[in-house]
């Protein structure tokens, strides 16, 4: 197979469950996530790449296209890129990845040697090991089969306080997840080179009337673009997910879902309604509690890196696959189209004290004091903070502070946390994002923070391009999108406090937080139970069960959102210590 790819169709349909690129003589780890067996399909420069199938319902992976490139040269593209071979080799002759679009991962044998590249914000995720990038693929649990398998407690650090990893941080030293806007030429990939910048130039001529415009004309080419050949529209009682109702031609909108936690849910209510307006064909779901059974599916699927209680997708994994090939979600959008908070004007020092703000969890000193600090020999708020400056400092050519933070906000938290989330709905269905397609970015680089904030430039489009929905409630406001939110509030205080008694009278408590469903429920006791108090679990290495159990008792006794993030992430932890 040296330097030839090999007739093969192992992902089927030109879809790909996993893939590994393994140095010779490494031994191939058992298929990940569900998936056949591992296909050998190319050789070259002492490795060799392997795919495995996707399997729906269960890991339906990613789109793959195998293209020949100059020079007996390949490239594997992952994701949704649809250029050809020269486009291709120009890109890596250029080093600008540009013209390649939004989704995507780039595997590729250039030169002979391998290179991954990845798109501007890391949209699908690749890992390697150790700093010969010995092992390098798109399941963590394939690529650290052969790990030394020593926690990186600075890593972890981040992981317990934010709720996820900065940068390239994973639980093992030794393996590092690659990170966005990156070329790697693998053999020491740790020294990948950027190959786009953030930049933010705000067009002060453009009024705000101007900017809506422009907005809608950019927005729904890149929605009818992304939601081309039929998609199923998740909906909520948001914004984002109304303005992709809103902007989506009809014709590829094929089914739309929501999901709350009770039958009269708000949630519900709202995204049928959205869907009413738009004539499209509605499923509702109560989410039951359904953790205990799927568990070990939740880690697989996200690989560990986010809080396993929040994969209700999982839920409705079954239906959705028999619906729709493909999911189009709003994801960032609440970003793009918002200000940060932050002074545009602010210096160095608070814009840390304004990230740290965004990035602490309530709850974090439960686990920083039992997991990190014994581990570290040293404060870890101290080394948190010290770690979010460093991470910052390549942000501060960036002119106005909001738009700092959100860059660095985009950066690590929607490359580690959001994106690591979206991997839920690959149990069943290919998310489409439009709100990481590049035009939409470069769009967005050229707004001036003041004109987004309290959402006024997304509320200006809904009541512009689509007054029908702009009509419907606002899950945060309860009233239409007319309305402003303080004349909204004030309006809706009567009909809160007569809703609020009558669910005090009759003992209903809402539940608004999937954590609450999962873990309050008698299958989730017995969850936590065995994950965390059983015998012999290698948690009980890191914390004495003693402690844990202080911990659960308190949690039944009065939970809330702090005490939830705690269990939710030792739960988390406590299961990929065991799936290690």
């Amino acid at each position: 197979m040296s330097g030839e790819c090999v007739a093969h169709d192992p992902a089927g349909n030109g879809r790909c469950g996993d893939w590994l690129l393994l140095v010779d003589g490494l031994a191939t780890p058992p298929a990940p996530r569900r998936s056949g067996a591992w296909r050998a399909v190319f050789s070259g420069g002492g490795r060799t790449l392997y795919l495995a199938p996707p399997r729906s319902p269960g890991w339906v992976g990613s789109p793959l296209r195998d293209v020949a490139l100059v020079d007996g040269d390949r490239a594997w593209v992952f994701g949704d890129v649809k250029v050809d071979g020269p486009a291709i080799d120009r890109a890596f002759e250029d080093g600008d990845f540009s013209a390649l679009g939004g989704r995507f991962l780039l595997l590729a044998w250039v030169d002979g040697a391998f290179e991954v590249v990845t798109d501007r914000f890391n949209t699908l995720h690749a890992y390697s090991l150790g700093d010969d990038d010995r092992a390098v693929g798109s399941s963590f649990f394939a690529v650290s089969a052969t790990s030394q398998r020593r926690l990186d407690w600075l890593a972890l650090t981040t992981f317990f306080a934010c709720g996820f990893f900065l940068a390239g941080g994973t639980f093992w030293d030794d393996v590092r997840c690659f990170e966005p806007a990156r070329r790697y030429r693998l053999g020491s990939a740790r020294s990948g080179e950027r190959h786009w910048r953030w930049r933010h130039g705000p067009e002060t001529r453009r009024g705000p009337t101007e900017t809506v415009e422009e907005f809608a004309d950019v927005f729904a080419r890149v929605v009818t673009d992304a939601s081309a050949g039929g998609v199923a529209l998740p909906l909520s009682g948001g914004l984002d997910s109304r303005a992709l109702c809103a902007a989506a031609p009809a014709s590829d909108l094929r089914w739309s879902f929501g999901y709350g936690y009770r039958p009269d849910s708000v949630e519900i209510r709202i995204a049928r309604r959205l869907a009413e307006v738009r004539g499209l064909a509605f499923g509702s779901f109560v989410i039951e509690p359904y953790l205990a059974d799927r568990v070990e599916t939740a880690l697989e699927l996200l690989e560990g890196f986010q809080d396993v209680t929040q994969t209700r997708q999982l839920a409705i994994a079954s239906t959705l696959a028999q619906r729709a090939g493909r999911v189009l979600g709003g994801h960032w959008g609440d970003v793009w189209l918002d200000d940060m908070g932050l002074d545009p004007r602010a210096d160095e020092s608070q814009v840390l004290a304004h990230t740290l703000r965004k990035l602490r969890k309530r709850g974090r000193r439960w686990l920083l004091e039992h997991l990190c600090a014994p581990a570290l020999g040293a404060d870890p708020e101290a080394q948190l903070e010290a770690r979010v400056g460093e991470e910052l400092r390549p942000y501060g050519e960036i002119g106005d502070a909001d738009f700092r933070l959100k860059a660095f906000k985009t950066d690590h938290w929607s490359s580690r946390w959001t994106l690591g989330s979206v991997r839920a709905y690959q149990a069943a269905a290919w998310p489409v994002l439009p709100f990481y397609d590049p035009r939409l970015t470069d769009f967005f680089a050229t707004v001036p923070t003041a004109q987004l904030v309290d959402r006024r430039l997304e509320l200006d489009y809904l009541l512009r391009f689509a007054p029908e929905l702009a009509r419907v409630p606002w899950q945060e406001t309860g009233a239409g999108l007319h309305r402003s939110r303080r004349a909204a509030y004030w309006l809706g205080l009567p009909r809160r406090a007569v809703a609020k008694a009558w669910r005090t009278a009759r003992r209903r408590p809402v539940l608004e937080r999937n954590w609450e469903v999962q873990l309050l429920s008698p299958s989730g006791r017995r969850l936590l139970d065995e994950r965390l108090l059983a015998p012999g679990l290698r948690l009980h290495d890191l914390v004495a069960p003693t402690a844990v159990r202080a911990l659960l008792d308190d949690f039944f006794a009065r939970p809330d959102a702090g005490l939830g993030y705690v269990v939710s992430m030792l739960l988390t932890f406590a299961v990929f210590l065991e799936r290690a």
